[in-house]
């Protein structure tokens, strides 16, 4: 797997998670001098490699981040993830408490892919309109999926999409600042989606099991929350039912575990790129805030 350090040698440790179909480089302005930031690419994105006969899910991704901190970093990290990455976290915390300090969800995503896993009381309260889209999207992914396991069909997709006029019109449509969506971003997901073994693991990933919902996680998670959500996000609407759980977290956790929440006006849904002086300002007050690296004299 492939993995970036900077920073402070010495520094508490901080560990970066991106979402689905970029790297670790959509992190490339977080600057935490103080910190040992580690920014990693999930197996099957970005530089790391794309092995073949894995069946991907989130708790492989969970096992693939738990095993860097236990063999790389060597000690307990925040873990600060956005999308999927956000979602990552939440297994790991939930999993593995004895390797996390805090986790800082950006945008979080509900499952691996699109296929969310539907919950009891999702669309209560919402127009009829929300609660029209669930069954008809489940059928149209259905028939997404059944198209994707046709090679020749996939092949000729995973060709259109990956193309840098279908990748910087598609990151164009989930930034807000058009400055970031430059050249060196652009090539950084064509240069991952041309290596060996993509196109299988664009079906897996995209056909694969979403897995739980962060939901069902939270109870396990007992370290301190950070939750940073754009609220001009169309990937994960702050104003449907993933949304609105993680915006009423703060009241709806045990007082005895920290959790906040901020929403940031105008931002989407990759906020750590977008406006990446303001997450870093962000990040470095929740260090301190919530203490989490009080036993730490660099921190």
């Amino acid at each position: 797997m492939a993995y970036r350090e900077s920073g402070s040698k010495d520094g508490p440790c901080v560990l970066l998670i991106h979402g689905f179909g970029v790297s670790g480089f959509q992190y490339r302005d977080i600057e935490l001098p103080k910190h040992r930031v580690f920014s990693i690419d999930l197996v099957g994105f970005g530089s790391s490699s794309k092995p073949s006969g894995v069946d991907f899910s989130m708790e492989f991704w969970r096992d693939q981040v738990a095993n860097f901190i236990s063999e790389v970093v060597k000690e307990p990290v925040a873990l600060v993830g956005n999308s999927i990455g956000s979602l990552a976290a939440v297994h790991v915390a939930s999993e593995t408490p004895e390797l996390v300090k805090g986790i800082c969800l950006i945008n979080c995503a509900g499952g691996m892919n699109n296929k969310v896993k539907q919950m009891p009381g999702d669309f209560d309260g919402f127009a009829w309109q929300y609660k029209l889209v669930g069954p008809i999207f489940k059928v149209v992914l259905a028939i997404i999926d059944t198209i994707l396991k046709i090679e020749p069909v996939a092949t000729k997709i995973f060709d259109n999409v990956r193309s840098e006029e279908s990748v910087r019109n598609a990151l164009a449509g989930v930034y807000k600042n058009p400055a970031r969506v430059d050249d060196a971003l652009v090539k950084s997901i064509c240069k991952a989606a041309e290596n060996e073994g993509a196109l299988p693991v664009f079906v897996n990933i995209l056909t694969g099991n979403p897995g739980p919902r962060p939901e069902e996680l939270m109870d396990a998670v007992t370290c301190p929350i950070f939750i940073i959500w754009g609220s001009e996000d169309r990937i994960t609407p702050l104003d449907f039912p993933l949304g609105q759980y993680f915006q009423n977290l703060p009241r709806t956790r045990t007082s005895q575990r920290k959790t906040s929440f901020i929403e940031l006006e105008g931002q989407g849904h990759c906020v750590q790129d977008d406006a990446p002086e303001e997450v870093n300002q962000l990040l470095l007050k929740w260090f301190r805030e919530d203490g989490l690296f009080s036993s730490s004299s660099s921190a």
